[in-house]
């Protein structure tokens, strides 16, 4: 499998994309809308449709996966400038009073009203 690097320029092109496809397949409804009350067949019209809604379909599960790809890089590519002279982890978890959880408690909160990230 081909390894492909995603950056967040692909990632608004992608949503560039998925716009024009959106915009395609409303203005082939409409089209369709039009032949319906004129009472013209309308077969090939709604052959074109279903292809629109398939490429708007593809089209969205490759955004999808870019922005996967692209966060998962973003959480890779996080430089944390080390300091030798302290201990303490770059990030932790604070308690909204203020104190920071101690090192052997698990790092996931409870429920999200009594726990909030912060960067320490």
């Amino acid at each position: 499998m081909v390894s492909t690097r995603y950056r967040p320029k692909d990632l608004k092109l992608a949503r560039r994309h998925i716009v024009k496809a959106a915009h395609r397949v409303a203005d082939q409804e409409m089209v369709i809308k039009k032949l319906l009350r004129k009472g013209r067949p309308s077969g090939s019209a709604y052959a074109l449709l279903s292809r629109l809604y398939d490429d708007q379909r593809r089209k969205l599960d490759r955004l999808k996966m870019i922005e996967a790809m692209v966060e998962v890089e973003g959480q890779l590519c996080v430089d944390v400038p080390s300091n030798p002279g302290t201990s303490a982890p770059p990030f932790a978890i604070v308690h909204s009073s203020g104190t920071s959880l101690p090192d052997r408690q698990p790092a996931t909160p409870c429920s999200a009203d009594v726990w909030r990230p912060y960067l320490v």
